[in-house]
C-alpha cells in the first residue's frame, strides 16, 4: 500500500467521522483518527455458585467479577510509527501497570502479549496485543471527568469565598488602624501591598475569578482542552500567589511589636491574612489536583 493511498484512507476516515472525537490511549501512547483500533474486545464473566434445591428451585450466589483480557488490533502509521510501536514493546517488557482509555471507559492494565509487523519501511506497522485487566472500568470517562469538573468548580468557589471574606475583614481592620491617628505607615503598608491591586492576594482573586468562568460546575472540562489548560494555569498561579501571601503575612507578624493599639490591630489583620490565604490555598490546591486528574497529569 503506497503512502498516498494511506493518506487518502486517513482523510476518508476523518471525513466519515470515524476519527473525529475517538481516541485510544495506553500509557503515554495516544492513537487518533485512522490509527484507532477498529475492534476492541472487552467483557468477562461472573463467578456464580448455583445451589439446586428439591423441587427445581435454585439459589444463586455471586462469587465475584472476572474481567476477560482486552484484545486489540490496529496499526501505527506515519514517520514515528516505529518509535511508538517500540514504546509499547518497552512497556510490555517493563511489566508495569498502565492506564487504558478507550470507548469512554478507563482501565488499569498490564500488557500480557504484544507483537507488531514492520512494513512499508516503517510507515505502516500493524500490531496486536492482549491486556490483562488489573481493575474493572472505574467509570465512563464522561461521568468521571464531569464529576471532577464539578469538584474543580467547587474548590474555586470555596477559595474565592474565603479570599473575599478575608479582604473585607482585613480592609475593615486597616480602616480602624488609620483612625487611631498614630504613625501607622509602617504597619498598614505591608497589608495594603498584599490586598491591593497587584498584591498577591488580589492576583490570586483575579486568577480564580478567571478560572471560575472556565470551570462552571457540571461542565465537562475534558471536552474543552483550551479551557482545561487555562484552568490548570490559572489555578497554579492562584496557589502560588496565596502561598506568597501566607509567607509575607508570617514575616509581618514576626516584625510587628505590641506597643500600641495600632500594632495590635495590625497583628490581627496579618493573622487573618495568613489564615485566610492558607485556607484558600488548600481549596485551590484541591481544585488544581482535580483539574490535573482530568488532564491525566
Amino acid at each position: 500500500m503506497s503512502s498516498t493511498l494511506l493518506n487518502i484512507e486517513t482523510a476518508v476516515s476523518y471525513l466519515s467521522g470515524a476519527g473525529g472525537n475517538t481516541t485510544f490511549s495506553l500509557g503515554t501512547v495516544t492513537l487518533e483518527g485512522a490509527e484507532v483500533p477498529e475492534a476492541l474486545r472487552v467483557g468477562g464473566s461472573k463467578t456464580l455458585i448455583v445451589h439446586q434445591l428439591p423441587g427445581g428451585d435454585r439459589i444463586i450466589d455471586e462469587g465475584g467479577n472476572d474481567p476477560a483480557r482486552i484484545t486489540v488490533a490496529g496499526r501505527f502509521q506515519g514517520s514515528d510509527a516505529l518509535a511508538r510501536a517500540r514504546t509499547i514493546e518497552q512497556m510490555r517488557n517493563d511489566g508495569g501497570i498502565y492506564r487504558l482509555s478507550a470507548i469512554s471507559c478507563l482501565w488499569m492494565v498490564k500488557i500480557r502479549s504484544y507483537a507488531f509487523t514492520y512494513t512499508q519501511k516503517g510507515y505502516f506497522i500493524p500490531y496486536e496485543m492482549e491486556l490483562e485487566v488489573v481493575t474493572t472500568p472505574v467509570s465512563t470517562a464522561a461521568t468521571s471527568t464531569s464529576a471532577l469538573s464539578s469538584l474543580v468548580g467547587s474548590g474555586v468557589t470555596g477559595a474565592l469565598k474565603t479570599i473575599t471574606g478575608t479582604i473585607a475583614e482585613v480592609s475593615s481592620v486597616a480602616s480602624s488602624i488609620t483612625s487611631t491617628a498614630q504613625n501607622v505607615i509602617g504597619q498598614i503598608t505591608p497589608i495594603a501591598n498584599m490586598i491591593g491591586v497587584g498584591g498577591p492576594l488580589a492576583k490570586a482573586q483575579d486568577a480564580l475569578t478567571s478560572v471560575q468562568g472556565m470551570s462552571a460546575a457540571g461542565e465537562n472540562l475534558a471536552n474543552l482542552p483550551t479551557a482545561l489548560s487555562g484552568t490548570i494555569t490559572g489555578l497554579q498561579s492562584a496557589v502560588g500567589q496565596l502561598r506568597s501571601t501566607v509567607t509575607q503575612a508570617g514575616e509581618n507578624l514576626e516584625s510587628i511589636g505590641t506597643g500600641n493599639a495600632a500594632s495590635l490591630l495590625a497583628l490581627a489583620a496579618n493573622a487573618h491574612l495568613e489564615l485566610g490565604a492558607l485556607e484558600a490555598s488548600q481549596s485551590a490546591g484541591v481544585a488544581l489536583k482535580n483539574a490535573q486528574a482530568i488532564s491525566g497529569q
